[in-house]
C-alpha cells in the first residue's frame, strides 16, 4: 500500500503541474447575486478547493429567476470537469417540478458532488421595527390582509415555502414579494420596501452583529448558536422547520473518474481546518455530505416536495 501511495503523489503533482501550465481553470458558477449566503459560502472555499486541484478557480455569478439561469448552465455545460455550480436547495428542486417554470433541467441533469451547507431560516425585521416577536408579527399582518409585505430569496425557496406554511399555520396572507438572491431582499428590507424577510441564519447573524436587523424567530428545532436569544417559531407556537442547503454539483455524464477527483478535493476543502473556522466566523454551519449521501438527499426532498408544488400550482401560489 505504501508502495502505490509513493506512486500516486508524482503522478497527482504532475496532473496538478500540467493542468496549471495549460490554462485550463475550474469555473464556479453561483446561480445568486453577489452577497448572498451562496456567493460567500463558494468565495470562502474557492482558495481551498484551488489548492486541492492545483488549477485556477474562479467564481462567477450567473443570477437570474430564482436561480434557474445559473443552474440550466451549470446543466448545459460539457461534462469535463471545468464547470461546477454551487446551488441551493430546495430551490433548484422546486424549479423543475413547478412546470410553469420550464427550467429545461431536471434532478437527471447534474453530478452531485458534495453537501456543503445546511443553513436554518430566521424571519426578521429591521432594527427600528416595532415588532418584537413573532405574534406581533403575526397580529400586524392578520390585521392588513394581503398588505404585509414579507420579502424572500427566491420564488419556491426555502423561504418562500417557510412563509407559505406559517400563513397557513396562522390563518392570514402576506403580500409576499419574490427576490432574486439574498442580497436584493436584504437590500429591501433595510430600504423599507418590505416590512419582514426570511433569510438564512448566516444572513440573519451578521447584519444583527452590524445592529441593522433584529430576528423574531428561527426556524429550526432549537435555537441557533449563531443567534443567541432568538426564540424558534416552535417555541411561540408555530411549527416550522426550514433552511437552506447548498451544494456543489456537475453536469450529467461527468466521467467517474472526474467525479472522484472534484469530489475527494471538495471534501478536502470542506473539512479543512482552515476553511472550519471561517465558516465559523460567518456563522454558517458545515454539515458536510459526501456525493452519495447528498443524492440520496436530493431523491428525497423531491418525494416530498413533488406533491406540495403541485398543489401550490393548483392554487397559483407558485407566481
Amino acid at each position: 500500500m505504501r508502495r502505490r501511495n509513493a506512486l500516486a503523489l508524482p503522478l497527482l503533482l504532475a496532473a496538478r503541474s500540467a493542468a496549471a501550465q495549460d490554462g485550463r481553470r475550474l469555473e464556479l458558477i453561483v446561480p445568486y447575486p453577489p452577497g448572498g449566503g451562496n456567493d460567500i459560502g463558494a468565495r470562502a472555499l474557492a482558495p481551498l478547493l484551488e489548492r486541492e486541484l492545483g488549477m485556477s478557480v474562479v467564481v462567477v455569478n450567473r443570477p437570474g429567476a430564482g436561480s434557474q439561469i445559473g443552474m440550466g448552465q451549470v446543466a448545459r455545460a460539457r461534462p469535463d470537469g471545468l464547470t461546477i455550480g454551487y446551488g441551493l436547495w430546495p430551490q433548484t428542486t422546486t424549479l423543475y417540478l413547478d412546470p410553469s417554470r420550464q427550467a429545461g433541467f431536471t434532478r437527471e441533469s447534474f453530478t452531485p458532488l458534495a453537501l456543503h451547507v445546511t443553513d436554518p431560516g430566521a424571519i426578521a425585521v429591521r432594527t427600528d421595527s416595532p415588532l418584537r416577536s413573532l405574534a406581533d408579527m403575526v397580529a400586524t399582518a392578520r390585521a392588513r390582509p394581503d398588505d404585509f409585505r414579507m420579502s424572500d430569496n427566491g420564488l419556491l425557496g426555502h423561504e418562500h415555502l417557510a412563509s407559505i406554511q406559517l400563513q397557513r399555520l396562522a390563518g392570514l396572507r402576506f403580500n409576499q414579494v419574490h427576490f432574486n438572491g439574498a442580497g436584493p431582499a436584504l437590500t429591501a428590507l433595510l430600504g423599507g420596501q418590505t416590512e419582514a424577510a426570511i433569510f438564512a441564519v448566516g444572513t440573519a447573524s451578521a447584519q444583527m452583529r452590524q445592529g441593522a436587523m433584529r430576528s423574531l424567530a428561527v426556524l429550526s428545532a432549537t435555537e441557533s448558536p449563531f443567534l443567541p436569544g432568538v426564540p424558534t417559531a416552535r417555541a411561540q407556537g408555530f411549527d416550522i422547520i426550514a433552511g437552506s442547503t447548498r451544494a456543489f454539483v456537475a453536469p450529467a455524464g461527468l466521467p467517474p473518474e472526474v467525479r472522484a477527483r472534484l469530489a475527494g478535493a471538495l471534501e478536502r476543502a470542506i473539512k479543512s481546518p482552515e476553511h472550519e473556522e471561517r465558516m465559523r466566523a460567518l456563522s454558517i454551519p458545515i454539515t458536510f455530505r459526501d456525493a452519495e449521501a447528498f443524492g440520496a438527499y436530493w431523491a428525497e426532498e423531491e418525494r416530498v416536495l413533488r406533491p406540495l408544488i403541485a398543489e401550490l400550482t393548483r392554487e397559483g401560489r407558485s407566481q
